[in-house]
């Protein structure tokens, strides 16, 4: 690889792993939304209420994701069904969810999430795109500190 080369963004290994990102990001955000019609429980409020506002968070880097896509030159892939298919999450299941289990789930969603993240701030650096790393570092910074507060409610 010559130098000039390798200065560059290896554009298509960032367009797929951001790709990546906006279907787990939406994943996640529609199972914090199944979480908050799912909860009961003696802090049903509370817990509606951080959903929703996790829900708008998330929802947020997903477009994040989305724009950089688009700003690389690449194809966005953000409909349901691609979430579905590509989120590496597991499944939420519906029904009526006593609060301990639902904040359980949402803790290991959101650890998975982290998870996934730091792998995607290493393999940004290796594609030389500080600007996506910078972006993982920042939505890094906020799930964890999200953990920490789902985890919070089980302690």
């Amino acid at each position: 690889m010559t130098t000039a080369t390798k200065s560059q963004i290896d554009k298509k290994t960032m367009v797929d792993l951001l790709n990546e990102h906006v279907a787990t990001a939406g994943d996640l955000a529609s199972q914090l939304k199944q979480a908050h019609w799912a909860i009961v429980g003696e802090n049903f409020i509370a817990l509606h209420e951080l959903f929703d506002r996790q829900v708008d968070l998330v929802r947020g880097y997903v477009d994040e994701y989305a724009e950089r896509v688009r700003a690389l030159g690449g194809e966005t892939h953000g409909t349901v069904r691609a979430a579905a298919r590509n989120s590496r999450l597991e499944e939420f299941e519906g029904g009526r969810v006593e609060q301990d289990e639902v904040v359980r789930r949402l803790v290991d969603r959101f650890e998975r999430y982290s998870g996934m993240l730091s792998e995607s701030i290493h393999g940004s650096d290796e594609a030389n795109d500080l600007t996506s790393q910078d972006i993982f570092i920042g939505v890094q910074r906020e799930i964890d500190r999200h953990a920490w507060f789902l985890r919070s409610h089980l302690e």
